[in-house]
């Protein structure tokens, strides 16, 4: 096999050690929700310094400055294409998270088995304290309606 760059999901058709009979029970049909996976990207240098072992103090998040831009990275492991929504989640305090008409969402469509991303830009506010990680969740909705897994990173300003 070889890999990218991009993250690899593996799936399974059956947990580890699961019994012949526990496999020929029919399983219940996943909802497309259930077959989308986000993530949250951004540039190398966002990356705090320093945190490769997880032994570093806090702040643990991305390092941003007072504008940065992101991809959510929509991933679907269906046969099927799907038209995707995405929105940040409020982080609170006077952080803004936008996508890059400015709007709150954004609609896509993900090909069967693949990905597509939409970009944000994150602001902080002048009065957003330094070093102080916060939650930047991002939640999808389906269009069937279902929500998919969010995806949370921390984040604080640099």
């Amino acid at each position: 096999m070889t890999a990218s760059r991009d993250p690899l999901y593996f799936t399974s058709a059956a947990p580890p050690g699961a019994s012949p009979r526990a496999l020929a029970r029919p399983r219940p049909r996943l909802s497309p929700a259930e077959h989308i996976v986000l993530a949250q990207r951004f540039s190398a240098r966002n990356g705090a310094p320093g945190k490769q072992d997880g032994d570093a103090p806090p702040p643990h998040g991305y390092r941003l400055g007072r504008r940065t831009r992101m991809t959510v990275d929509v991933y679907t492991f269906d046969d099927t294409a799907h038209r995707v929504t995405v929105s940040a989640r409020t982080v609170g305090g006077e952080w803004t998270v936008r996508t890059d008409q400015g709007q709150r969402e954004a609609s896509i469509r993900v090909p069967a088995g693949g990905r597509a991303g939409v970009n944000f830009t994150i602001l902080a506010g002048s009065s957003v304290p330094r070093r102080i990680d916060r939650r930047l969740a991002f939640r999808a909705m389906a269009d069937d309606h279902a929500e998919a897994p969010a995806t949370v990173a921390l984040i604080h300003r640099g």
